[in-house]
């Protein structure tokens, strides 16, 4: 493997690491009809957005 191929892989790592930060630090909701934390909801359709991409790239 190189380092191309890990590439989208570490990026849903530091994705999922700065969600979670975020979820721990922000008092605001998060999931649901109620979400009211517009950072929230946009680092979490990256997230998703990113583990899409990289699983399209697994062999």
């Amino acid at each position: 493997m190189t380092a191309t191929t890990n590439q989208p892989r570490s990026r849903v790592e530091e994705l999922e690491r700065i969600y979670r930060a975020h979820l721990t630090a922000c008092p605001r909701q998060h999931f649901g009809i109620l979400t009211d934390c517009a950072k929230g909801l946009r680092l979490r359709r990256a997230l998703h957005a990113t583990r899409a991409t990289a699983d399209k790239g697994a062999p």
